[in-house]
């Protein structure tokens, strides 16, 4: 499953994984970003706030299920421009998704946090 939320005044995109994502689930999160900014479909621009910055909550997330990395990464491609800054929240066994996410987000400062460092997270994704 996949939860998608974001905070306008923050500029911050959430991208919550919980159990094993599939890649339906991942369409589907695609479809409510396109639903609630038509711009993703061609390319996100910045706007007049500037990038956007990304937290992948993956506290509770299992893994992924065989497709779904792929639509994951085309996801992130498509927002690949605007991004400014990638926080990840997840087990230490995730960190080796640092490498995929860097080359997602080419322009991102992309950094890994603890399960137990969301707030820190949050913190740093809010520094300008």
């Amino acid at each position: 499953m996949i939860k998608v939320t974001t905070d306008e005044a923050t500029r911050i995109l959430t991208i919550e994984m919980q159990g094993m994502v599939s890649e339906a689930d991942m369409e589907s999160a695609m479809d409510s970003l396109q639903e609630r900014y038509p711009q993703v479909g061609v390319r996100l621009s910045g706007g007049t706030g500037g990038g956007i910055r990304v937290l992948h909550d993956w506290r509770h997330l299992e893994g992924w299920e065989l497709g779904a990395k792929t639509v994951g990464t085309i996801m992130g491609k498509t927002l690949s421009d605007v991004i400014h800054r990638v926080a990840v929240v997840a087990d230490a066994k995730w960190h080796g998704e640092q490498d995929r996410l860097e080359d997602v987000a080419k322009r991102a400062d992309v950094r890994f946090f603890t399960l137990d460092q969301h707030d820190m997270a949050m913190e740093w994704l809010q520094e300008s």
